[in-house]
């Protein structure tokens, strides 16, 4: 089972490995869910450019900081990383554009 991302789904990495947590078919569920970062090396750094975009980014109360894949496949491996082109072209273009039309036009 790939945790968070299931786009990752039949990708390997050197350091992630297979991006899997586990075989629900083993432990079972719920022992994958408490398990996931001590199982899944990755969720750990996705975590931190999570917390980076919360801290950096206007538009988090939006988007909630990305999607691993984007950030891994866009950042070069990494999922420590903050804007990607997904983000900027689909949530915070959006938002803009939102934000613009209101202001255009407010009473």
């Amino acid at each position: 089972m790939v945790m968070l991302s299931p786009e990752l789904a039949g990708f390997t990495d050197d350091r992630f490995g297979d991006f899997t947590t586990g075989n629900v078919l083993g432990p079972g569920l719920d022992v994958l869910v408490a398990e996931a970062e001590e199982r899944t090396p990755w969720i750990t750094e996705f975590w931190k450019g999570v917390d980076a975009c919360r801290a950096t980014c206007p538009y988090f109360a939006f988007c909630g900081g990305a999607h691993p894949a984007n950030r891994y496949f866009e950042h070069g491996g990494r999922m420590d990383g903050t804007r990607t082109r997904y983000c900027t072209t689909a949530k915070i273009a959006l938002m803009e554009g939102v934000t613009r039309h209101v202001r255009e036009h407010a009473r």
